[in-house]
């Protein structure tokens, strides 16, 4: 009796542990308690997942929609509390851009029944789903546009059911593709594939809000992904941002707490910020990732100065605006293969965590996962995860997307398993980033201050508000230890409480009362 009560004390406080802190092994291997807060809003750490290269559990060599919900727990674990399932509807191609079905789910990837299951667990574990949601275009495949073609082959003119939910004129040229047999043309801005929605049809915009409907309410979906919303209306701003502003208005009728992010591909943060005049919660900010980007540039720079410019920037551009920060995702290339050196990696990812908003971490990022050089198409950035050492592809993925010949050179870094035991890790780096975020609200959420008085241009001092917590963010970019001065009774803090570093070392105050940095680290004093 005594053993089965030990037993289940020990299990409680298992559980315990799982629930309410984050359970981190300090140096001498010992488990540490974290207390976390992870507040119930949009602004959380997302993770993007392309489930046809994540986990496959039915040995067909595509990745399927149980083995997300089988790296849930993995998922919890790194730290992330929302999940971006890139397009999951029935489509003729592998990356699934152009549906075909917009109520149901690819047969590669499982069921109606899979899907309300891994929304479900993933809800057990505080993650929120958001999934792709497409209607810029549809397939040339889909039922409406092949039944729209019919109409006019069979009568000599669009009309019939769908005779509105295409662009179709009668000259061709540009983005315009021949319907075949027909004088007329149809507008497909991306290829003749991917047919254009007529956005200003209400049968049209009637069937966009049953989609929503269907996918919010009846499986619980917690918002959406909108691809391409600079083309809604190409060429069209003001246009873009009315339709953004009437799905954003219609969704959050369904559910109030549905939050929209969508892909505003353009090349100033002036821009970006001009589609958030939508209401729409999120835009993804291009400005920031890549190798050109303004996180790569200061890392690779070392440049402290430009970095607390940069959030200053942001803040005075985009004021309370729930950001959408990333590094890289599906359509561009890989930190892995932009940023040289894995300090440098590390560095770019400790800077991403530190962003205000909802960051976003594209899958394998967290174990520098590389989009091979001269290889840089959009399959070679869509590669099958690497769980295992033993396999190139652990047990499941071992049919890459379009047939991409794939060999170790994609993972020049080791696989999860071997990088979960390596405490210097690209992969433990990241999880201690997450949990910072979720231990301290105001990173995402607080009004920032930037202090460069008396800093040299390696170190960036800032501080973060938001309700009653005030942290202090160091960040010294040199590859170099520095010594940094500062001000307790400016920026108000008592203790060093958070600290990631891409080389070793430790933090430690000088008998001047300077905070001694690591080369490439950050400090968070509260």
């Amino acid at each position: 009796m005594k053993r089965i009560i030990s037993i289940l004390l020990i299990f409680s406080l298992m559980l315990s542990c799982l629930s309410l802190v984050g359970c981190r092994k300090d140096d001498g291997d010992k488990e540490d308690e974290v207390e976390l807060n992870i507040i119930d809003d949009s602004y959380r750490n997302w993770y993007e997942i392309f489930v046809h290269s994540f986990y496959d559990t039915d040995n067909d060599g595509i990745g399927d929609l149980n083995g997300v919900t089988a790296k849930l727990d993995y998922i919890k674990e790194m730290g992330f509390n929302g999940i971006w399932l890139m397009p999951i509807h029935p489509s003729p191609t592998y990356h699934k851009y152009d549906v075909t079905d917009y109520y149901a789910i690819d047969p590669d990837y499982g069921t109606l029944e899979d899907f309300k299951n891994l929304v479900d667990e993933a809800h057990k574990r505080g993650i929120r789903v958001i999934i792709d949601l497409v209607v810029n275009h549809t397939s040339d495949s889909h039922p409406w546009f092949k039944a729209a073609c019919s109409y006019i082959r069979q009568n000599g003119a669009p009309g019939g059911d769908y005779g509105d939910f295409y662009r179709f004129k009668g000259t061709g040229g540009g983005a315009y593709h021949s319907v075949a047999q027909t004088s007329y043309f149809y507008e497909g801005q991306f290829w003749s594939g991917m047919p254009d929605l007529n956005l200003d049809s209400e049968n049209v915009r009637e069937e966009i809000k049953r989609i929503m409907s269907y996918w919010l309410n009846d499986y619980g979906v917690d918002g959406f992904r909108l691809d391409a919303v600079t083309s809604y209306y190409t060429g069209n701003l003001d246009a873009n941002i009315d339709f953004l502003s009437w799905l954003n208005t219609e969704a959050k009728k369904i559910n109030p707490k549905a939050y929209i992010v969508g892909e505003a591909w353009v090349t100033s943060d002036y821009a970006i910020n001009r589609y958030y005049e939508s209401g729409c919660d999120s835009f993804f900010l291009f400005t920031g990732s890549q190798a050109g980007g303004s996180i790569a540039t200061a890392v690779k720079q070392g440049s402290g100065k430009s970095l607390g410019e940069l959030f200053m920037r942001l803040q005075e551009t985009y004021g309370d605006a729930i950001l959408a920060p990333f590094l890289g995702n599906h359509d561009t290339m890989r930190p892995g293969s932009f940023m040289p050196g894995v300090d440098n990696l590390k560095m770019a990812a400790g800077v991403l965590s530190m962003m205000n908003g909802g960051t976003f971490v594209y899958y394998g990022e967290e174990i520098g996962m590389i989009s091979k050089g001269g290889n840089n198409s959009d399959p070679a950035k869509r590669i099958a995860m690497k769980w295992e050492a033993k396999n190139i592809y652990e047990g499941c993925c071992y049919l890459p997307p379009e047939n991409t010949p794939v060999d170790s050179s994609y993972y020049y870094y080791p696989s999860v398993a071997e990088q979960m035991t390596d405490s210097a890790s690209i992969l433990n780096y990241y999880k201690e980033a997450m949990e910072l975020r979720n231990r301290f609200p105001s990173i995402a959420r607080g009004e920032v201050t930037y202090y460069p008085e008396g800093q040299n241009n390696f170190i960036c001092v800032i501080t973060k508000e938001y309700q009653d917590e005030k942290i202090t963010i160091v960040f010294n970019m040199d590859s170099f230890e520095q010594s940094v001065t500062l001000d307790k009774d400016i920026l108000g803090y008592t203790e060093l409480v958070g600290e990631l570093y891409a080389s070793g070392g430790e933090f430690s105050f000088d008998d001047s009362g300077a905070l001694v940095m690591p080369p490439q680290s950050i400090a968070i004093l509260k």
